[in-house]
């Protein structure tokens, strides 16, 4: 525990000291290490001289990772550090729109621990989930922040030197506003908007005009990635075709038009633009569209999101090509929690460090790392942190990241960078897999267990590395750490998958061999002990959900897990009956067990696969509108 001794000088930070104490081991005593600071023009020192210590500080997110430093190096007598910031726009963007909405105290964490690893800016990725009066079914239902809370969370960050930035969608991905009737004359087809009509630039406006009550900077993402939809639907429809770089081209100017009324400067997703000059071919070495090039307008930053490249090249290649737009340039990587339930920590480091270092030597100063909660939003948002202190550190340090980010979150939360590793490992299986995509604990966790999609894809070793998995997790979940219950939740699905991991292959094997006497003991014994272990898990993960943000999208989770229970006990149902031999078939148990990826051979592939949608996952049955 650092205990502090606030001096007239350190006093303006009383408050906020105050508040990370109910968050990191610091307190404030009056015997503690007096501190004193000063802000200065050149990043941040820290020096620290028997029972004294200064903190300098250029931004003010840089006290508080002196702070850090000093909870680093607390049994040191004498100490002393001088770092400068590389890149002068360093945050995270945060997923509030794939059904978890943060709750107002894990954003007052989540700014509170930015700030400590010298990060400035957070991203509040808010499709629908935010308050525009004007539009009672705009995140209808939604349990999104109204503006009192953007205003709230705005003077948060501001304490801490954290800038909120909204980050909104203009043109795609807004599928769950487009879906209400009220909607539909600005639809164009799916989830995008139709340009060239008036009243979608009176729809824009009011939310852009919303954000602009609540924040205080001036800067705006309006989003315009991945508009696939542009132009094919009710566009055509009413006006007849028209090249997509025209309709976007056009589109921009005009969302421009309204950033400039709100006194917003506007950075965007830079993918369409290399899709429409290339298709689908978002990599390619070919010759750019000078043309194009030139129509692009250049009071818009072009944020070149990367989250998969292994090859440092592949960046270098891609900053250069951006570097060709006359625009500002940003970088968006990736903390992998988007692909299941169990994050993938460690590709993030990976490709975050070279991503990082190519952005440095290309002079791009603007970056910050994506959250994403794809279908559903199940691991935790915490699970970012590692990928948060190599931000700050490849920000602030030449050499010796990786110790340093280690120390960093040590101070934090009492846990290593190596032992937030070990969240990852469950995915791997036996075969030490480190592909973010495939991801066997969802698949495995959700698919139905007489029908086995995924049971191709399981080893006679997968029973026991979940077990060992399980045995790792609860044993870092002892220690004393508000992150505990990040290794408890884990450890307990892979409890659960230690024995439903393989049960659709036992099952399988069993009534093919006839074998009535193991399908009665699977039914009997087996299956329900894996549902009392998914009660186990299950009041892990929603106690996980519940603390870290709000009700609405439990729902979605409520569904899923009340299915796989009543899918299991339609299961036990089934093959007793078949055991007693009441029914003569179980067709689910006749069907052969196909790759669920159409692999026509596994040579070369990890047995694993990757399906990170539960609709997919659960069933091959119609389970949507169509």
């Amino acid at each position: 525990m650092l205990k502090l001794a606030l001096t007239d000088s350190s006093k303006e930070f009383a408050s906020q000291l105050e508040t990370l104490s109910n968050l990191v081991a610091i307190s404030l005593d009056k015997d503690g290490l007096e501190l004193s600071c000063k802000q200065g023009n050149s990043g941040l020192t820290v020096v620290k001289k028997a029972n004294k210590a200064e903190i300098t500080y250029q931004k003010k997110c840089e006290f508080f990772r002196g702070v850090l430093t000093l909870m680093e190096h607390e049994t040191e007598e004498k100490f002393q550090l001088s770092e400068a910031p590389s890149f002068q726009f360093n945050g995270e963007m945060i997923d509030n729109s794939r059904n978890s909405v943060l709750n107002m105290k894990t954003a007052k964490e989540v700014i509170m621990y930015s700030a400590m690893l010298g990060l400035d800016n957070i991203l509040l990725y808010n499709e629908e989930t935010f308050e525009v009066k004007e539009h009672p079914y705009f995140g209808y239902m939604r349990m999104g922040y109204s503006q009192k809370d953007v205003k709230e969370l705005n003077a948060f960050g501001k304490d801490f030197g954290v800038t909120i930035i909204p980050c909104i969608q203009t043109l795609a991905h807004l599928a769950q506003t487009l879906r209400w009737s009220c909607y539909w004359d600005i639809r164009d087809h799916g989830d995008t908007l139709l340009v060239e009509e008036e009243k979608t630039y009176q729809f824009i406006d009011d939310v852009m005009r919303s954000w602009r009550e609540c924040v205080d900077t001036d800067i705006i993402n309006i989003g315009m990635d991945e508009a696939f939809y542009l132009g094919r639907g009710q566009y055509i429809d009413k006006n007849g075709y028209k090249p997509r770089s025209e309709l976007m081209i056009e589109h921009l100017k005009r969302v421009l038009e309204i950033c400039r009324k709100y006194n917003f400067k506007a950075m965007m997703w830079s993918d369409m633009f290399f899709r429409l000059m290339f298709g689908e071919d978002y990599y390619t070495d070919k010759p750019m569209d000078k043309e194009l090039l030139k129509m692009v307008p250049t009071d818009v930053m072009l944020v070149y999101w990367d989250y998969y490249s292994t090859d440092e090249n592949k960046y270098d290649m891609m900053f250069k090509r951006h570097l060709q737009f006359n625009n500002e340039i940003g970088f968006a990587g990736g903390a992998w929690k988007w692909s299941g339930i169990v994050p993938a920590i460690n590709h993030s480091h990976k490709v975050s460090k070279m991503a990082l270092r190519k952005a440095k030597e290309n002079g791009v100063s603007t970056v910050f790392t994506t959250a994403w909660g794809d279908n559903g939003a199940e691991a935790s948002i915490f699970t970012l942190l590692p990928t948060l202190a190599l931000h700050g550190e490849e920000s602030y340090s030449t050499d010796g990241i990786d110790e340093k980010v280690s120390s960093k979150l040590k101070a934090l939360t009492g846990y290593t960078l190596e032992d937030f590793f070990e969240l990852c490992e469950p995915n791997k299986t036996p075969t030490n897999n480190l592909i973010p995509h495939y991801n066997p604990c969802k698949y495995l966790f959700f698919q139905d267990v007489l029908m086995g999609l995924f049971d191709y894809h399981v080893t006679p070793e997968f029973p026991a590395w979940f077990k060992k998995c399980s045995e790792d997790l609860a044993s870092l979940a002892k220690k004393d750490s508000k992150q505990a219950y990040l290794f408890d939740t884990l450890a307990k699905l892979c409890s659960v998958l230690e024995l439903k991991c393989d049960i659709g292959v036992r099952l399988k094997t069993a009534y093919d061999k006839k074998d009535k006497v193991e399908l009665a003991r699977l039914a009997n014994e087996i299956c329900p002990e894996i549902l009392a272990r998914i009660d186990v898990y299950y009041a892990a993960f929603k106690k996980q959900w519940y603390n870290e943000s709000r009700t609405g999208g439990f729902d979605v989770q409520d569904l899923r897990f009340g299915g796989l229970i009543m899918r299991i006990k339609t299961a036990m149902e089934m093959v007793n009956a078949y055991a007693n031999s009441e029914i003569d078939a179980i067709m689910e148990l006749e069907q052969p067990r196909l790759p669920f990826d159409c692999r026509t051979s596994d040579e070369g592939k990890d047995i694993n696969t990757d399906c990170n949608y539960w609709n997919y996952i659960s069933t091959p049955n119609v389970n949507s509108i169509f």
